[in-house]
This record gives C-alpha cells, sequence and structure tokens, in this order.
C-alpha cells in the first residue's frame, strides 16, 4: 500500500488573528483528505521571525519535501494557498520538481470556475450593502504577468451581476489611483475595503485600513468618502477554504 502525505503550503504571516485563515483552509483539506496535513511557509522572512519571536520552526517546502520523503512517503499531494499562479508559484512548482512524488494542486484562481466561485463566495460573506456604498478589494499584485488575474477578477464580478465593486492591488495594476475616477463617475459616497488576500495580514491591517495618512482608508476619508472594512482574510471564507481544498481533487 502506497505512502501518501498532503501538505498545505502558504506564504505565511506574522499576524496572530491572521492565522485563522490558515488553519481553515488546512482543516478543510484535513477533513476532506481524511489525515493530518503538513504546515510549509514559502517566505523565508516569516520563517525566521516566527523562530525568533515564538520559538515556532515551520519549514519550506522543499525541506518538508526532503523530509516526507526520507519518512517513506510515496507520493506527497500538495495544495497551495496561493491566490494566483505568480512568483511564489512557480517557486513552488519548482521545489516540487525536485521530488517526482510530489504534486501541486492550482492556486485559487486557475480556471474559470474558480473565478466564478470565488466571486460569489465573497459577496455571500460581506454584510448588506448600501445602493450608495462600493465594495473596493485589495489584492496583493505582482510584477508577473499573472497580475492580470486581478483585472479579469474584476470583470467576473460585474458579469456576476455584483454592481460597484472594484479591485485594486498593493504591488501591481490596477491600483487605488486606477479606482478613485470610476468612484467618482459611478457616484459612490461610501466605500466597503475588504483584502483580497489569504490572510489579513499585514498589507490589510496597515495599508488598507490602518489610520495612517497613505492607507487606502485614510485616503478615501481624505477625499469626503465614508469608509468601513471587513477585516477578514479570504481563508476564513469557509466556501473559499473548501474552494482551496477542492483542488485536492484535481491533482
Amino acid at each position: 500500500m502506497m505512502k501518501q502525505a498532503v501538505v498545505v503550503v502558504s506564504f505565511g504571516t506574522l499576524v496572530p488573528e491572521a492565522m485563522r485563515a490558515i488553519d481553515s483552509i488546512e482543516q478543510a483539506v484535513a477533513a476532506r483528505c481524511g489525515q493530518q496535513v503538513y504546515r510549509a511557509f514559502t517566505s523565508g522572512f516569516i520563517r525566521k521571525k516566527l523562530r525568533r519571536r515564538d520559538g515556532v520552526d515551520i519549514p519550506d517546502p522543499r525541506t518538508l519535501f526532503a523530509r516526507l520523503t526520507e519518512q517513506g512517503f510515496d507520493e506527497i499531494f500538495c495544495v497551495c494557498t496561493h491566490v494566483i499562479p505568480g512568483i511564489e508559484y512557480e517557486r513552488l512548482c519548482a521545489d516540487a520538481a525536485a521530488f517526482p512524488q510530489v504534486h501541486v494542486a492550482k492556486p485559487l484562481l486557475w480556471e474559470q470556475a474558480d473565478y466564478t466561485a470565488c466571486v460569489h463566495a465573497v459577496m455571500d460573506s460581506i454584510p448588506p450593502r448600501a445602493d450608495d456604498e462600493a465594495l473596493v478589494l485589495m489584492g496583493h499584485g505582482t510584477a508577473h504577468f499573472a497580475n492580470a488575474a486581478y483585472c479579469q477578477l474584476e470583470h467576473k464580478f460585474r458579469t456576476a451581476g455584483y454592481a460597484g465593486v472594484y479591485v485594486g492591488t498593493v504591488d501591481g495594476y490596477p491600483t487605488l489611483d486606477t479606482i478613485l475616477p470610476q468612484l467618482r463617475a459611478d457616484g459612490y459616497r461610501r466605500v466597503m475595503l475588504m483584502p483580497f488576500m489569504i490572510v489579513a495580514g499585514d498589507h490589510a491591517r496597515n495599508d488598507l485600513s490602518s489610520d495612517d495618512g497613505d492607507s487606502w482608508k485614510s485616503r478615501l476619508e481624505a477625499l469626503g468618502y465614508e469608509t468601513r472594512t471587513v477585516l477578514k482574510g479570504l481563508g476564513e471564507i469557509p466556501a473559499i477554504a473548501q474552494q482551496l481544498a477542492s483542488h485536492l481533487e484535481q491533482i
């Protein structure tokens, strides 16, 4: 009988409250596969800080793959919590390529069905909006061409029938500056802010919703918008945790 392991790979987070999202995804994967799951983080900075701050040693994917191989696992199935197939996902696939027995699932947004499921999961999870209230989502963004997924995502909200939803990024395109003219043209005066990231970590708490002058919240309020924030990572939405877990079955 073949010995199989299941791994959940995340970028990681240093915000204790944000870990709920990763825990939720790992629990969904464990329930689906019916066995223990192993954890790996791709961020070297986060792994080092967790060791120093909390005494917690979380391996990187390559180290974990090697460790499980040494323990005699014949097959290793890897669920990643990356949102798009960008730089982090390509690095994970490169690490996995060194181990023939490792099989990597697709990230959150891959097929059209993923976009559709994600759009409905987000909209079903937020509080009711007023007629003059827009929803602005903050993705991470990347220099990788997979960044185009964010524009596709915004278009998917439109075609799914959800008006007043705008998707921006911290490190890519579109940006908040891209969104502002659309908000004005569409006549919105209130804005609901939410991170479109697996965890509501540093970006969500600082770049999106803090009182710092350059946060999205502060910039919008300086322009006269009334704001409120849904400080919740995508992984905390049960339907999205299940969506990522279901990718295990597509390997």
